[in-house]
């Protein structure tokens, strides 16, 4: 049965120094909106309106608008003869490909018998997968595979393999692995395993017939539909990107099978702006910025902290530790003073995420502006005011010098771990 696959049914979806007074533009993180995928042109995408409900969102949002626009697809019969044409051999038109196996078998050598080709399972029956619903049957969730190799791997949790406990495999799937509680399949089938988990933790929250609340965890638990581990696969999306093969079976499950698509194959950057919430602080490039916020920001890791990518003599480490925005050249950290009651009072927006970060903020002053007059300046009160989930307003009572010399102050950003940047 053909697919447009462009149509949509979904519901709508819920430097570290600066002087003072240098009067700039404040700006507030304000989430992320959807970049133009570079395969947008691509025969195997889908129209810029299919995800148009998701724009500018993350986290959970994220998640439920995604789950809206794909689920209510066209539930296909748990049956053979969609695997006969979405997984056909490129090399030869009788053939499959086999997951795990790296590998082809003849598509009449399906059955249950040594040598014979089933249906695998990634995200394993024994995790939340029905009998009876639209999940057992998806086609983003299963792959032909050699049936005892599909029988060895069982329900083996995907994750790093231990080498200490390392158990022979006793059939054929080179570059596979196995221990006690794991299974680690070949690099280049890494990311395309999962992100075929991340699609059914988004597709199925439990609200079709016969189905349970999918989620991906690092401690799964059988009992609770809790699959992973989470971290390894967010690591093997990105070791292992998106590649046309994997963009045409997604096309083909959409036009002729199911009617819907694969988010994460499409938009692999919606991987980090929903999963890597789970983790606010973690920092996977060492560039002592919060990999979920750069997600958020710029939808990759390829900016670092020294980065300028907006032109405006900020860089990113800056930038969000003060809570302005990297990508915005007309937006740059603010700082904001005035006197009184015979003091200075200083505030400036901060990043909540960035103390986690290792990253740290002093004032400090100089009356002459050489590099090694800088002293740091003790407060004598300190307050601060939410502004949103993410950051808040700092602000610094100051004792007013009795000096009636010109005083400079600055704001100095300092990662714990890192050299500090210059402006």
């Amino acid at each position: 049965m053909p697919y447009s696959c462009g149509h949509t049914q979904a519901k709508e979806p819920r430097n570290p120094e600066m002087l003072i007074p240098r009067k700039l533009i404040p700006g507030i993180l304000t989430g992320f909106t959807v970049l133009a995928n570079s395969a947008a042109q691509d025969k195997f995408f889908p129209p810029s309106s299919y995800y148009a409900p998701a724009g500018g969102l993350s986290g959970d949002a994220l998640r439920a608008a995604l789950h809206d626009i794909i689920d209510d697809h066209h539930e296909v019969s748990y049956s053979w003869p969609p695997f006969l044409d979405i997984d056909e051999s490129t090399t030869d038109h009788s053939h499959i490909e086999l997951i795990y196996s790296d590998a082809t078998r003849p598509k009449d050598s399906n059955g249950g018998a040594a040598g014979n080709w089933n249906r695998e399972h990634l995200w394993p029956r024994n995790f939340g997968i029905g009998n009876n619903g639209p999940d057992n049957a998806d086609l983003f969730n299963l792959r032909p595979s050699d049936v005892q190799v599909n029988s060895e791997r069982g329900s083996l949790v995907f994750a790093d393999t231990n080498p200490l406990h390392s158990l022979p495999l006793q059939f054929s799937a080179p570059g596979c692995s196995r221990d006690n509680n794991s299974w680690e399949p070949r690099n280049d089938e890494k990311g395309d395993i999962a992100r075929s988990c991340f699609y059914m933790a988004t597709r199925y929250d439990g609200s079709d017939p016969a189905t349970a609340d999918l989620r991906l965890a690092d401690i799964p638990d059988a009992s609770a539909a809790r699959f992973g581990r989470l971290l390894t696969l967010i690591r093997w999306h990105h070791l292992d990107p998106v590649d046309q093969a994997e963009r045409k079976r997604n096309h083909a499950i959409c036009t002729r099978w199911q009617g819907n698509r694969n988010p994460f194959i499409d938009h692999p950057e919606f991987v980090g702006l929903i999963f890597l919430a789970n983790y606010p602080a973690l920092d996977q490039d060492g560039d002592q910025i919060s990999d979920w916020w750069e997600y958020r920001q710029f939808g990759n890791l390829s900016i670092s902290g020294n980065d300028d990518p907006d032109h405006d003599s900020a860089n990113t480490l800056l930038e969000f530790a003060v809570a302005s925005d990297p990508g915005d050249p007309g937006q740059r950290p603010e700082i904001r003073f005035s006197t009184g009651d015979r003091a200075i009072h200083v505030s400036y927006n901060w990043n909540q995420l960035a103390k986690g970060n290792g990253i740290t903020a002093t004032i400090q002053s100089s009356t002459s502006l050489s590099a090694g007059s800088w002293r740091d300046v003790a407060p004598i009160n300190t307050s601060s005011i939410p502004i949103d989930t993410e950051s808040e307003q700092i602000t610094l009572t100051l004792p007013a010098g009795q000096n009636p010399a010109r005083v400079f102050y600055r704001l100095r950003i300092i990662s714990l771990s890192q050299d500090d940047s210059q402006p």
